[in-house]
């Protein structure tokens, strides 16, 4: 029930401001706007298409980010060489990678992917360096103690006690990632909803603007709750963070 607070409040003043400025949309035309959005074949092949980018994004990122964390952590010398270009990585904003995207690839599928991955993998890598960094000492003597070591240790003790970070940083790196999306996609020609959104606003149709904005921020609700809240849970509570 207390989860139901914040969306009705929501709703209650976006009716508000409605009912005080004529050109604003009411939530209920916009909710029936997009409803009626969803059956038209246009807008399903533009969410299609920006669903399949975000799988391969999000794929290369986890691939990537977890492939280098895991890196960086095992060796000291690459941590102190890249670790620091991590870090910039993920401090950059996505939508300040289309540019370099686009003189790279052009106003194709693959900028808009790039752009996906430079947005989000930096946060996978910093999050499973860290999570390698802080494995307990506790959890390290007793592995020692019972003579674990070299990449027995690494595989067996580090690498699964540092899950539950690994796990905030794929969650993040989703936020990011669809942000970053969107953002490819209103600045190049690939058909989606980032250029539906682009279409829209030229054209001063503030209704179908807003309908599109909720959409996507229902699927980014929707996944990160049905997805990644869910299996971070479930590795708290197996891990005993709960």
């Amino acid at each position: 029930m207390p989860r139901l607070i914040g969306p009705v409040v929501l709703i209650g003043l976006w009716t508000c401001t409605s009912s005080l400025i004529p050109s604003w949309p009411s939530p209920w035309r916009v909710g029936g706007l997009l409803a009626a959005n969803l059956q038209d074949p246009v807008f399903q092949a533009a969410l299609a298409g920006s669903a399949r980018r975000m799988v391969v994004g999000y794929a290369l990122v986890v691939v990537l980010g977890i492939t280098l964390g895991l890196l960086l952590g095992r060796f000291r010398f690459l941590d102190q060489l890249m670790g620091s270009l991590a870090v910039a990585t993920h401090a950059i904003p996505g939508a300040a990678w289309v540019p370099l995207a686009i003189l790279w690839f052009g106003l194709t599928e693959r900028a808009v992917i790039f752009t996906i991955l430079l947005g989000a993998v930096g946060i996978v890598v910093v999050q499973t360096d860290t999570g390698i960094r802080d494995v307990p000492p506790i959890l390290v003597r007793a592995a020692r103690t019972m003579g674990a070591k070299g990449l027995k240790y690494f595989w067996f003790v580090v690498v699964p006690a540092a899950i539950p970070k690994m796990v905030d940083g794929l969650r993040l790196a989703w936020a990011f990632g669809w942000r970053a999306l969107m953002a490819g996609e209103l600045l190049t020609s690939v058909s989606g909803l980032g250029q539906l959104l682009n279409q829209v606003a030229k054209a001063g149709a503030v209704d179908q603007l807003l309908a599109i904005m909720l959409l996507i921020a229902l699927i980014g609700i929707a996944v990160d709750g049905l997805i990644f809240k869910r299996l971070e849970h479930a590795v708290r509570v197996r891990w005993g963070l709960n």
